[in-house]
């Protein structure tokens, strides 16, 4: 069983980058783990709790009430209690989450299990995890537009040009010097066909077409946005930053981000190809 991490900034594409995966016969994609518990305990809003599969929630969820009884029965915690997001409690969190892999391809009966939480904290964490083999795939948005994405929030520009570079440059010092992939959004929406057929090669798997139909496989997502519930496989690039930036804003951004733009566009290390030497 391998692990697939989508790391990435929020905005970035990682919702269609784990569905287009999910569709794979021999990959699981499950959302954002780190959130798992908080879905678990019902912690959410009343319109996020119901499971992509249908389900009301988890908790009558077929999928995932077989995985909690799997984790319950192998280290004594149902999913609402393992430890998904406490990072400093190491020797928890590593038996916590090696038990929640193995009985979600347990469950699932794949060998790929996708864990798209994105965040760097526990891609390190989990990359430490002497019992769990994990690929990440660097997802990379162009600025321009995941900053518009972003600008709901109440940060300033000079704010997310900031988080912008300063995530994208964890991400990279972080998978630099082992096997990785990385997937640019646009390319995947342009040409979905291509950046799957390439990407799959290197998790050492075949490209399926079912995969292009992304919408119509079951899939038991946690977290993510509203494409987890889309009934249509259609792409359309999001480039609303076109018309809601201003030119004086699009400067900003491209010069904010220039260099580590490029260099993280470049950063396919040479050992990407699984089983390379």
């Amino acid at each position: 069983m391998k692990v697939i991490f989508i790391a990435s900034l929020s905005h970035s594409g990682s919702t269609l980058l784990d569905l287009m995966l999910n569709a794979h016969p021999e990959v699981a994609s499950v959302g954002e783990l780190k959130q798992l518990g908080r879905f678990a305990r019902l912690e959410k809003p009343n319109r996020q709790l119901r499971c992509t599969c249908g389900a009301q929630n988890l908790l009558s969820c077929k999928f995932w009430t077989r995985v909690s009884a799997l984790t319950k029965a192998a280290i004594g915690r149902t999913i609402g209690e393992l430890n998904v997001e406490d990072y400093d409690e190491v020797e928890s969190f590593d038996r916590d989450n090696s038990a929640l892999f193995q009985a979600i391809a347990s469950v699932s009966g794949k060998r790929y299990v996708v864990d798209s939480s994105k965040h760097v904290a526990r891609l390190s964490c989990l990359i430490k995890n002497p019992a769990l083999d994990v690929f990440p795939i660097f997802l990379l948005r162009d600025p321009k537009g995941q900053i518009c994405s972003s600008k709901k929030s109440s940060a300033s520009l000079v704010k997310l040009i900031g988080n912008y570079v300063r995530t994208n440059r964890e991400i990279y010092e972080l998978v630099k010097d082992r096997p990785h992939s990385v997937v640019r959004y646009e390319d995947l929406v342009r040409n979905p066909e291509q950046v799957l057929d390439s990407l799959m090669r290197q998790l050492g798997l075949s490209f399926d077409r079912q995969q292009l139909e992304w919408a119509s496989q079951v899939r038991h997502n946690v977290g993510g946005n509203g494409m987890r519930r889309s009934h249509s496989s259609e792409l359309k690039l999001d480039e609303k930053w076109r018309d809601r930036l201003t030119l004086l804003q699009k400067l900003a951004i491209d010069a904010g981000t220039l260099l580590g733009r490029y260099r993280f566009a470049k950063s396919v290390h040479p050992k990407t190809m699984l089983g390379a030497s």
